[in-house]
Parts: C-alpha cells; sequence; structure tokens
C-alpha cells in the first residue's frame, strides 16, 4: 500500500498524526481474506480559517466480495472537534468544513473484498487473524461463524471451539440467504437503534445507508444487492 509519509504531511500542514495502523475488521471476509486498510488520524495544531476537503470513493459503492466472499467497509472521513466526546461522520466526498485547533479527523483507507465463501476458511487461520489483530473475536464469530474460547486475551491465547463453530456454521447456511430478503427500511432501523452496525448492514444484509444519519439510501442498495448476489450469493453452495 503506497501512502504520503506522515512527515511530509506534517510539514506542509499544521498538523500532528496521531495513529497511523492497520484496521481491524476492515478486510472483506472469505476463504481468503482481503487485505486490511489502514487508518490515519491527524490533530490540527495552530490555524486560522482552516478548512477540511475530501475526496475519495467506497463510501457507498463499497468494495465487493468476489466467489462468494463479502465487502469490506464503507469508507469516509470522521471528525472529533475539540472537546466533543463522539465523532461525526463526514463521508467520502465533502468541502470547506470548518477546523479549530485541537479538532481531531481520522481517515481509512477501505480494505479488500474477500475472495470465496467466509464458512470455508479455516478456522484455525481465522485464529491467526484474531492473533494479527485483523479480525476481532466478534467478527471472528459473526463473519465466519468461527467460535473462539480465550485463554488469555493478553497473551494472544485463543483456542477453536469446533463443536460450537460446526454448529453456527451450518446454522448461518441455512439463515444467511433469508437475509437478503429483508426490507431494507428495517434494516435501516436496526442501525438506527443500535442493533447492528455498518458491517452488518453491508455483509449480512447489503443494505447501503447514509452512514452518519443511518436514513436509507435506497437506490443504492438496489444496485448493491443485485451485484451482491451475483458476487457473493450465487458462489454459496
Amino acid at each position: 500500500m503506497l501512502s504520503q509519509p506522515v512527515e511530509g504531511q506534517e510539514r506542509g500542514a499544521p498538523i500532528l498524526t496521531t495513529e497511523f495502523e492497520a484496521v481491524t475488521d476492515s478486510g472483506g471476509p472469505g476463504k481468503w481474506r482481503g487485505g486490511v486498510g489502514a487508518r490515519k488520524a491527524s490533530i490540527l495544531r495552530e490555524g486560522e480559517n482552516t478548512v477540511l476537503s475530501y475526496i475519495c470513493d467506497r463510501e457507498r459503492a463499497v468494495v465487493w466480495g468476489t466467489n462468494g466472499g463479502l465487502p469490506s467497509m464503507p469508507h469516509g472521513l470522521h471528525v472529533r472537534h475539540a472537546g466533543a466526546n463522539e465523532d461525526t461522520w463526514l463521508g467520502s466526498v465533502f468541502s470547506d468544513v470548518p477546523l479549530q485547533s485541537g479538532d481531531l479527523f481520522s481517515r481509512p483507507t477501505a480494505g479488500g473484498g474477500g475472495y470465496g465463501d467466509p464458512l470455508e476458511r479455516d478456522p484455525e487461520k481465522v485464529k491467526a487473524d484474531v492473533v494479527d489483530d485483523y479480525v476481532s473475536i466478534e467478527r471472528a464469530a459473526r463473519d465466519y461463524d468461527v467460535i473462539l474460547k480465550v485463554i488469555d486475551k493478553d497473551l494472544c491465547a485463543y483456542e477453536v471451539d469446533g463443536e460450537a463453530t460446526k454448529r453456527e456454521r451450518a446454522a448461518i447456511r441455512a439463515r444467511r440467504r433469508g437475509w437478503l430478503e429483508e426490507e431494507p427500511e428495517t434494516v435501516a432501523a436496526k442501525y438506527r437503534a443500535g442493533e447492528i452496525d455498518a458491517l452488518d448492514a453491508v455483509r449480512r444484509y447489503a443494505v447501503i445507508l447514509d452512514w452518519g444519519s443511518g436514513d436509507l439510501m435506497p437506490r443504492s442498495t438496489e444496485q448493491f444487492r443485485d451485484q451482491f448476489r451475483i458476487r457473493s450469493l450465487g458462489h454459496w453452495g
């Protein structure tokens, strides 16, 4: 992955880079997992009449999985204004957003889509991804249906629960096609209520939302679901 060195950005603008690291759960699930993205976060130091503009892609056209694989994650930029406790979603295309000294902005890359059915990924490889912080233990269960026992989290010691994984994978195989028939507005309501997150929306239901407000994007969802049926569902045995 190519990225401008943070020192170059700091030399050209009054910012301090606070984070530059791989994004857990950003790689699309698959028999072969997509590559993870990277998050870069910066804080504005001293500046007058400062505005932030950004143009990228993949906020609604989320990176596809293929041959049964699942998508990566919605791309976009967050800002946390100085003194605030929560981030504000700005999306992937915007201009002239005012910034004040102390504001922090974070922009992740989306990661690659998965290749092949994630339920066919070797559970031991999923465990290795959790150890490496590429996949969280929660998404291992939700995206790969691999159930891990935590032996010692500080030592990255986990154990695959083989029987639970086998049962969960059988249950999900029987249910997952039905998720694509879920009414999109019902999915949007679950997102707004905090019952699901953006990864659930795109990977389970193939629903595209305004990731800040949770409002449904009906046309984008229709197009996304059409391609999801071809690229992902159509390859599930």
